[in-house]
């Protein structure tokens, strides 16, 4: 009978001790189990890039809005939908700035400076276990605006900004995205406009160069001068009492029907008649040329006419030549009827017309 009590005992112990043994390697597995599900999550949580590439692959809209700050705070749902579409729209750009990620990482708390792009500063939060953990503060990137055109006035997506001039830099802070830039300008009666779709955080600073002055530059009259038109007609008046389309007429007539008009020359040299501020020229007894002092120098008609695009030497004098469009914008079908000239001779304008 003790014998088999102490049988009994031994067997009790061994199943206890066996139980014991399955007990605490279970305990053990639970722990274990229970920290790597902690330990695992942290450690990934560490490889910032790789976690920044992860929620976008996933569109883990909650993991990026907790990875991504913007003034200093998580992000909200429309902008963590805007900065992921930006950043998975392209491939390259998602590259570049995963690199920037792992680069600034490894260098922390230094700055990566050679990056071609700078779109975060990483900043330390506690971490889990001995593992560090990062956030991702989006940096405002510099849009510099050009443009050839004085007053040029500047939206980002249709939002006044301000006023940018040919010969002053205009710059705009935003944080990295797609924006619409735009560009207006209101000039010599016209308006003209031009836009361009840019993204801010590809290049460390982004220009963007607007051309408006084409659009907006005067007609050839108001080039050269609103007065210039009545300028002509009032010294032609003044020299012949008669108009630029009066005289325009006398072009052909004959010398006697010219001087009944305005009876005998002063003087005549070779075929032409030099009257008091006016000179004819006749070719077989017909007035072939009309030549009228404008009464002003070559500085004073310059600064009402603007500057001539090239100068020619001619037997008659200088001949200032302007576009083709200069008299007919001034002088509309009259100048279909005559060719006219501005010449320079003796230190005095004239208006030739022939």
């Amino acid at each position: 009978m003790p014998s088999r009590i102490t049988n009994y005992e031994k067997k009790k112990k061994r199943n206890q001790r066996i139980g014991l043994i399955i007990g605490i390697l279970g305990l053990v597995l639970i722990i274990g189990w229970v920290a790597w599900s902690q330990i695992k999550p942290a450690a990934e949580r560490q490889d910032t890039g790789q976690v920044f590439r992860k929620a976008l692959q996933e569109q883990d809209r909650e993991t990026f809005r907790k990875l991504v700050y913007l003034n200093n705070q998580p992000l909200k749902l429309a902008e963590t939908n805007r900065l992921m579409s930006w950043f998975k729209a392209d491939s390259e750009r998602l590259e570049r700035t995963i690199s920037e990620i792992e680069s600034d990482q490894r260098n922390y708390p230094k700055k990566t400076e050679a990056a071609r792009q700078d779109i975060f500063e990483l900043k330390k939060q506690d971490g889990r276990f001995w593992f560090d953990t990062y956030v991702l503060h989006l940096n405002k990137q510099t849009l510099e605006v050009k443009t050839d055109t004085e007053a040029t006035m500047i939206q980002v997506d249709d939002a006044p900004v301000g006023q940018a001039d040919p010969d002053a830099s205009f710059k705009v802070e935003r944080f990295p995205g797609e924006y619409d830039v735009s560009a207006r300008v209101e000039a010599n009666g016209k308006t003209g406009r031009a836009s361009e779709t840019v993204q801010l955080g590809d290049q460390k600073k982004s220009t963007v160069s607007f051309e408006l002055a084409e659009q907006v530059a005067p007609d050839q009259k108001e080039q050269y001068g609103v007065d210039i038109e009545k300028l002509l007609e009032a010294e032609v008046k003044a020299r012949t009492g008669k108009s630029v389309g009066q005289m325009t007429d006398y072009i052909g007539q004959s010398q006697s029907e010219f001087e009944k008009t305005f009876g005998p020359p002063t003087n005549r040299i070779a075929n032409r008649a030099v009257y008091d501020g006016f000179e004819v020229a006749y070719e077989n007894q017909e007035v072939e040329s009309l030549l009228i002092d404008l009464n002003k120098t070559a500085s004073e008609l310059e600064a009402v006419a603007g500057k001539p695009e090239s100068k020619s030497t001619e037997t008659i004098g200088i001949v200032w030549k302007y576009p083709a469009s200069f008299f007919d914008e001034l002088l509309g079908w009259l100048n279909i009827k005559s060719e006219k000239r501005v010449i320079e001779r003796s230190g005095k304008m004239w208006l030739e017309i022939r």
